[in-house]
């Protein structure tokens, strides 16, 4: 780094310390959150993020937390300020969640904003969002695809202090904590992420001590330009022009076989690039992605297809603009619904960005991700040991999903996608908690686990490989459990492979009925009951591949079908690699014959079951 340094004051040793300091005490605050967490999908899943400001707003370090809580920080954090800049005091911390206010997220992400003083000075604010136990509405978890407006989808709370001065403002967030389920967990997740950003603080006035509150914040404004700079330098290599990408969501949960669709128009000139959603269709129900949620998804599409090393600060999104007209997908006005946002109409976001990004640079563009698959379960715990709360004495209520039914990451050039990594708006920071503790904290009891044969995206570099999972219900009668997919997309579209590679696979989700013995259809973004003895079977397509199957090494496809990753049929009729299914070994005679009769014919490759489908 220190040959991007202008000539300052700083030398390149302290600069790293004091950023990577910075960038520490950031991580930490998730991590507390992580350890002590009651919430299931912050303690099992690390679904939260954590990102420190500097006194105007500007982030300065992201820690390496889900996208999705992270890369949207600037916006609810001058939302927030909008209404209480000048009235932060020492010790105050501020809630939110309103989608049409702070503009962030769905409703069950609560976003905690808290100023940093040192010696009565406001130096950054400390930014965490995470998805909480609960956020009221009709059910547990946030993901109601029918609901009428953004009211019925849950407690919608605008930037309002839950503590001042150090005191919990108990008439306030009490009003906020008779309206959700299991209060006394949100309380102490709420007073949890509050104490880790207020020893947060007293780390940083520390590292202000040792170095001086000047020396800190050049340091900052260093690496903002740094940031700003490397990102723009990356960007002119990018040919000047006009690319376009456009993929659907499956739909948006209340109007059947009526996809949503998205599409953006990159323009590139110079240093400078702008991302133009103008086209994308008006606001429809569920999986409307607010304004944050949407300069969040691009900046991924963007981090992922260029430098690695570019640090994720303000200057690194200086140079990139996003146009959103209000009153259409990526942009709803009140009181339109968003429940699915992060998952569904991010997800797609992302990808039509990598899409136009891949036709500008195909050599260096990152194929879309796995999209998301976890069906949630809710309900009303049905076991004896375990259905009242020994700490409160309430009927326990559960919400939670196995994450292991995810997917994983696309290829880029040289390089296969990752399984088990989750969707695009995790980053591939989603972690899997163990089934012990899956199994304790819902009713069902896990059957199956494992990747799933020829789901992988095929390219000469692949995506990952997808999963396939059967959970039994456990509930008994009388204690019906919800199944909702609402976050779950990618049955009808699937993500398009980059430089020339098919789609990925779409997703399949049934739910197999113990009383009689049928197996049905579970749909994307939407719900189902589920009684004892059903069965939730899940299939997720991988992430899509990078370049033309037919190019892909041949030892890599025997190896992939000595993992039994890949079929021998497929090998044959996706890859063009012939094996012998008796001796398992590869005769390149027929494979070269094959190979180059099909290249030479144009002859396309069988359909394998993915893309995106006009309407």
């Amino acid at each position: 780094m220190a040959d991007r340094l202008q000539d300052t004051s700083i030398d390149p040793v302290t600069l790293s310390v004091v950023y990577n300091k910075l960038l520490a005490v950031t991580r930490e605050v998730g991590d507390r959150v992580v350890r002590s967490a009651q919430s299931f999908v912050m303690s099992n899943a690390r679904d939260l993020g954590a990102v420190l400001l500097d006194d105007r707003g500007h982030v300065a370090t992201t820690a390496e937390f889900a996208i999705l809580h992270c890369f949207v920080a600037e916006i609810p954090t001058r939302a927030i300020l909008d209404r209480f800049e000048g009235k932060l005091h020492p010790g105050d911390c501020v809630l939110a969640n309103d989608g049409h206010i702070v503009r962030s997220g769905h409703l069950p992400d609560w976003t905690f904003l808290v100023p940093v003083y040192w010696r009565d000075e406001l130096v950054f604010y400390c930014h965490f969002r995470g998805h909480m136990m609960d956020t009221g509405g009709s059910y547990s978890g946030g993901y109601f695809p029918r609901a009428y407006d953004c009211i019925a989808e849950g407690l919608n709370i605008p930037p309002v202090k839950i503590v001042e001065r150090g005191e919990e403002r108990k008439e306030i967030f009490g009003l906020i904590l008779r309206n959700v389920r299991n209060a006394p967990g949100v309380h102490a997740d709420a007073m949890l992420v509050y104490g880790s950003m207020m020893k947060a603080q007293e780390d940083i006035c520390g590292l202000i001590d040792k170095y001086g509150l000047d020396k800190v914040r050049e340091c900052c404004a260093e690496m903002n330009r740094v940031g700003e700079e490397w990102m723009r330098r990356e960007i002119t290599k990018i040919p000047d022009g006009v690319y376009t990408g456009e993929t659907a969501v499956d739909w948006d949960g209340t109007t059947p076989n009526k996809p949503v669709w998205i599409r953006v128009k990159l323009t590139v000139e110079g240093d400078e690039m702008t991302f133009d959603f103008s086209d994308t269709q008006e606001q429809v129900d569920f999986i409307n992605s607010p304004l944050g949620n949407t300069h969040c998804y691009v900046y991924a599409a963007v981090f992922l297809t260029l430098d690695p090393a570019i640090p994720h600060n303000h200057g690194a999104t200086a140079p990139i603009r996003v146009i959103a007209p209000a009153g259409t997908v990526v942009n709803p006005t009140y009181p339109r619904t968003y429940g699915s946002c992060a998952c569904s109409s991010g997800t797609e976001i992302a990808e039509v960005c990598l899409e136009a990004l891949g036709k500008a640079i195909p050599e260096r563009a990152a194929a879309p991700w796995s999209r998301h698959l976890v069906p949630f379960f809710v309900g009303r715990d049905p076991r004896p040991e375990t259905a009242i709360d020994p700490r409160t004495g309430i009927a326990r209520e559960y919400f939670g999903g196995p994450f292991a039914s995810q997917g994983g990451s696309g290829a880029v050039k040289g390089y296969d996608g990752w399984e088990g990594v989750g969707f695009i708006g995790v980053g591939g920071v989603l972690i899997r908690g163990s089934i012990e503790k899956a199994e304790l904290f819902y009713p069902y009891c896990w059957k199956r686990v494992e990747l799933a044969q020829d789901t992988e995206g095929p390219g000469e570099f692949t995506g990952c490989t997808g999963t396939y999972m059967e959970l039994e219900c456990e509930s008994k009668e009388g204690f019906p459990t919800i199944v909702f997919t609402g976050n779950s997309d990618g049955a009808v579209f699937s993500p398009k492979g980059q430089a020339g590679a098919p789609p990925a696979l779409r997703h399949q989700m049934h739910i197999f009925r113990a009383k009689t013995g049928r197996k049905e259809v579970l749909r994307t973004i939407d719900m189902a009951f589920a009684g004892p003895g059903d069965v939730v079977i899940t299939r997720a397509g991988g992430g899509a591949g990078w370049g033309d199957p037919l190019e892909r090494e041949v030892a890599r496809v025997k190896e992939d079908v000595d993992e039994g990753i890949v079929s021998l049929k497929r090998a044959k009729a996706v890859y063009g690699v012939v094996i012998d299914p008796d001796t398992l070994t590869v005769d390149y005679a027929a494979t070269e014959r094959l190979r180059k009769r099909r290249k030479k014919a144009g002859i396309k490759r069988p359909r394998t079951s993915g893309g995106s489908e006009k309407a």
